[in-house]
């Protein structure tokens, strides 16, 4: 009889002692959320974290605050994430540039076992930009121009190891020829200096291009993939210029590993939820960004099969990340 009111008083204790997580899990989430993003404000990633955050805090019924944390080719604002408490209240706004660090950089984490994924909420095409008054006005004039002084046509991407660099660099692979690489903390400062003639191309995304081409700010020499895209009729794509080229970017969002799975799964719903709602998915078409979704290991494959092309890349195209 003792050793059955032992048991009872030990089961008791620990579930008291479990209440209150319980409890607060029950009513996730109990305070602001942090969406990092490891770029600057104001460039694609960016644009689509605030957009992202912004559903998710109206589904959740809370707050999602978008944390800018830009450096080390996105690896400072990813260190950061990955080494704060898994308990759902520190995300991670993610890109191509992520598998690309994995696989070439020192992020000083492990960025397949340290992740918990969430969502792959989009993927872009790369689009290759010029100023209106560059003399290039096809992929193919810039790759004759390239080929005969190797190396001095700059090009301005978010920083080494970004996918605007090793896109650059595959690109450089396809046509013959080589490119001087200049590095920013951010596609927005790329473009600030595209805009004022300080580059000379710059290799981004759809979502972020969009604007820029739609106005005329910037001309569009080339889009990967197989087919132009309605958001951008009159952009040729690479393919169809007689150059073979796939490169395209992707957005998501992680968290630390450890997360306690009822909160990955409710984020897993809300963020579905906001890609299939037409204000989002009717906004990213616009730009010219195929929507994503689905379960959490969608994130995971991808950044598994990212993480070994750009290791044979790296290593084809004998490529050093300083």
């Amino acid at each position: 009889m003792l050793r059955r009111h032992m048991i009872h008083g030990l089961a008791a204790g620990a579930l008291a002692a479990a209440a209150p997580w319980v409890r607060a899990q029950a009513k996730y989430p109990a305070r602001p959320i942090t969406l990092v993003v490891p770029f600057a404000a104001g460039g694609g990633g960016d644009t689509t974290a605030r957009l992202l955050a912004k559903g998710l805090a109206d589904r959740l019924d809370g707050s999602v605050v978008v944390d800018n944390r830009a450096g080390a080719s996105g690896n400072i604002g990813a260190a950061y994430v990955m080494r704060a408490a898994p308990d759902g209240y520190t995300l991670l706004s993610l890109s191509s540039t992520y598998g690309i660090q994995a696989a070439v950089g020192k992020p000083g984490f492990d960025a397949v076992n340290d992740m918990q994924p969430i969502i792959m909420a989009t993927r872009d095409p790369l689009i290759l930009l010029v100023h209106p008054s560059a003399p290039w006005r096809s992929a193919r004039e810039l790759a004759v121009a390239a080929q005969k002084a190797p190396g001095t046509i700059s090009h301005g991407s978010a920083g080494a190891g970004s996918i605007a660099h090793l896109g650059m660099e595959e690109l450089g692979l396809v046509m013959g020829a080589s490119f001087l690489h200049v590095p920013y903390k951010g596609s927005s400062a790329a473009m600030t200096d595209l805009l004022g003639g300080n580059v000379q191309l710059v290799l981004t995304t759809t979502t972020f291009a969009g604007p820029y081409v739609k106005s005329g700010k910037v001309r569009a020499l080339g889009l990967a993939g197989a087919k132009r895209l309605a958001a951008l009729p009159a952009v040729p794509t690479f393919d169809e210029q007689g150059y073979a080229y796939d490169v395209f970017d992707w957005k998501a969002v992680a968290g630390p590993r450890g997360m306690p799975p009822e909160v990955v799964q409710r984020l897993n719903r809300a963020l579905n939820d906001v890609l299939s709602s037409a204000e989002v998915s009717t906004r990213f078409e616009a730009d010219g960004s195929a929507v994503v979704g689905g379960a959490p290991e969608v994130l995971t494959q991808a950044l598994k099969a990212d993480i070994e092309r750009w290791k044979m890349l790296v290593k084809k195209a004998s490529i050093r990340l300083e």
